[in-house]
C-alpha cells in the first residue's frame, strides 16, 4: 500500500472516530452533574464508585458500542414522548427538569437521579415505557428480559410519574439482534411497584455513597470467550483489598 493510500485510509478512519465523539459528547458531555440511573442499575457498584472519583478515558471499543445504541435510539423514534430527561430527589420525593437541577448548587444534587426515557407509548389504556436494546443473537438465546433493564423502567415509572403525573404499569424491550439484521424481539413485562423502586433507590444510594462491596461478574471474571476483563479498575480494585481475588 502506497503512503498516499494509507494516509487517506488513516485521515478517514479518524473523521469516523470524531463523529463518534461529537455524538457522545451530545449525549454524555450534556449529562447534569447528579447521579444516574445507569449507576444504580450497574452489575457492581463498587465500580460506579471508581468512576465517579477516579475518572478513566473509554477505549475505541467501548465507543463504538455506545455509538451504535446511540444511532438506534436517536434515529428511531416510537412516540412523540421521545428521549425526554428527568431528574428526581430520591430523599425529598420530588421531581425536578433538568434546567431547575443545572441552576441548582452542586450541594444540592447530591441526593438526585438523572434518567432519559426513551419512549413512552399508549396501548388501549396502559401507558408503557419502551427501550431498545441490543444483544447478540449468536453467542445466546434470549428469554427472558435482563432483571438490570427491568430495574431501569422500573426506575423510569418513579421519575415519570413525577414529572408528568402519569403512572405506567409496563415496560416492554425491544431487543434487536446486532448478529440478524437487527432482528426485533420485544418482551412486555410488568414494572415494579413505585414503592419498591424507592426503597431500592434509597438503600443503593446509601451503598453509592459509602465505599459499596464489590460484586465479582461478568466485567471483571473473564468468562467469556476472549477471555476479556471489561472492568479497568480490577487491579485498583484488588490493591484496594478485595476479599476475593480474580486476577
Amino acid at each position: 500500500m502506497s503512503e498516499t493510500f494509507e494516509g487517506i485510509e488513516n485521515f478517514v478512519v479518524d473523521a469516523y472516530h470524531n463523529a463518534q465523539d461529537q455524538l457522545l459528547n451530545q449525549s454524555t458531555g450534556s449529562r447534569l452533574r447528579t447521579l444516574h440511573v445507569s449507576d444504580f442499575v450497574s452489575p457492581c457498584l463498587r465500580k460506579v464508585w471508581y468512576q465517579k472519583r477516579f475518572p478513566k478515558p473509554m477505549e475505541q471499543k467501548t465507543k463504538s458500542i455506545l455509538y451504535h445504541g446511540l444511532v438506534i435510539h436517536e434515529h428511531t423514534q416510537l412516540s412523540h414522548f421521545h428521549e425526554v430527561t428527568f431528574c428526581y430527589d430520591i430523599e425529598k420525593d420530588i421531581g425536578y427538569t433538568p434546567q431547575q437541577v443545572e441552576a441548582m448548587d452542586k450541594e444540592d444534587t447530591k441526593m438526585i437521579i438523572t434518567g432519559t426515557l426513551d419512549d413512552l407509548l399508549k396501548v388501549g389504556d396502559n401507558y408503557v415505557i419502551a427501550d431498545k436494546k441490543t444483544y447478540n443473537g449468536s453467542s445466546y438465546k434470549k428469554t427472558e428480559p435482563d432483571e438490570s433493564y427491568v430495574r431501569q423502567l422500573s426506575i423510569y415509572r418513579v421519575l415519570l410519574h413525577k414529572a408528568y403525573g402519569i403512572d405506567a404499569k409496563y415496560g416492554c424491550l425491544l431487543y434487536l439482534d446486532k448478529a440478524h439484521d437487527l432482528n426485533e424481539l420485544p418482551m412486555a413485562f410488568e414494572l415494579h411497584h413505585p414503592d419498591v423502586t424507592k426503597e431500592f433507590l434509597k438503600e443503593t444510594l446509601y451503598e453509592l455513597r459509602r465505599n459499596p462491596e464489590p460484586n465479582p461478574c461478568w466485567l471483571c471474571n473473564g468468562a467469556n470467550k476472549a477471555k476479556k476483563i471489561f472492568c479497568p479498575y480490577l487491579d485498583q480494585c484488588n490493591n484496594d483489598g478485595r476479599l476475593e481475588k480474580i486476577k
